[in-house]
């Protein structure tokens, strides 16, 4: 969900739809988990027999939030990668009731906390944080080089998995764009106060915003503050004046870091690069094993261990 909007957690234990028809005849809604200005979760069973699967319908009224959901759906399945959410289904609410007619997708159910909700609750290792950051940079690679780029990198798109392999999801495509691309009137092209200089200038759509926004939430996690806190107006200003501040004290951190966050976009490394730098600072990993996660494979190895230091929630994926 972009800066547009914002979502709105349910009661946990809210059955709001168990007595509505099922999504294709397979999919029976249960309670809510998000909603934003472009569409609303549900956590869903598959009366199938399948796992339990998280269901985003577009919002009622607007083209926008249609073509979000559709884009959504055609970006999930278009790229499969470990650290990448999966599309298990896609369609149109069928019926006469108060959603029919509004396109939703059906993804794979997320069993950690948001990065957003590991900020709030404790300041993660930096072990931790550079077995995320070589995951989200090798899927954000595997995307950049199928030509898009995700323009909403923040912690609440970036769901924890609970596997070492893959430990952090990236979720919400709905704005993602095809590199090269104009930014279109009247569209919101990301979250404030993770934006690259460029792109909160309305610059022409790059890979290298998503690497400084990813550098921006890396730095968030090591250091628990916003790069640029303040109004919209105010992180909107600071960024097109100077590079964020990075602590000495985060050591072997802060070359990545700053090359991440730099203020031109030419002297920062691509995604690809940057999952092999971050992969140099997993303490206890010998060299030969910290390229990136084989995007053929989804199999996992076990549990990460500052997925256990969280509270295990269902999901909390953005809408």
């Amino acid at each position: 969900m972009s800066a547009n909007g914002t979502a709105a957690a349910a009661p946990p234990h809210s059955l709001l739809n168990s007595g509505a028809a099922p999504l294709a005849g397979r999919y029976q809604l249960r309670e809510r988990l998000g909603r934003g200005s472009a569409a609303e979760v549900f956590r869903a069973v598959d009366l199938e027999g399948g796992p339990d699967v998280a269901v985003k319908i577009a919002t009622a009224g607007g083209r926008k939030q249609h073509q979000r959901i559709r884009n959504e759906a055609a970006v999930l399945a278009r790229f499969s990668h470990p650290s990448i959410v999966s599309l298990v289904d896609q369609g149109v609410v069928a019926g006469s009731g108060s959603r029919a007619g509004r396109p939703y997708l059906v993804e794979e159910l997320a069993l950690g906390a948001s990065l957003a909700e590991v900020i709030r609750a404790d300041r993660p290792g930096s072990g931790d944080v550079a077995l995320w950051a070589r995951g989200l940079f090798g899927a954000l690679a595997h995307l950049h080089a199928g030509g898009l780029v995700h323009r909403d990198i923040k912690p609440a798109n970036l769901m924890l998995s609970g596997l070492r392999r893959s430990p952090v999801r990236i979720i919400d495509f709905g704005i993602a764009a095809a590199t090269g691309s104009a930014p279109e009137p009247g569209i919101s092209s990301g979250t404030v106060h993770y934006m690259s200089p460029e792109q909160a200038s309305g610059g022409t759509v790059a890979p290298s915003w998503d690497v400084y926004s990813t550098g921006l939430v890396l730095l968030e996690l090591l250091t628990g503050n916003k790069a640029f806190p303040g109004t919209v107006i105010e992180s909107l200003v600071a960024r097109t004046l100077r590079s964020p501040d990075v602590p000495e004290y985060l050591g072997g951190w802060v070359p990545l870091l700053r090359s991440l966050t730099a203020m031109d976009p030419g002297e920062r490394p691509t995604a690809a690069d940057a999952a092999v730098m971050a992969a140099q600072l997993i303490p206890g990993v010998p060299s030969a094993r910290r390229g990136i996660p084989a995007v053929r494979s989804r199999a996992d190895v076990g549990p990460c261990p500052a997925a256990r230091a969280l509270p295990h929630r269902r999901h909390r994926q953005q809408a």
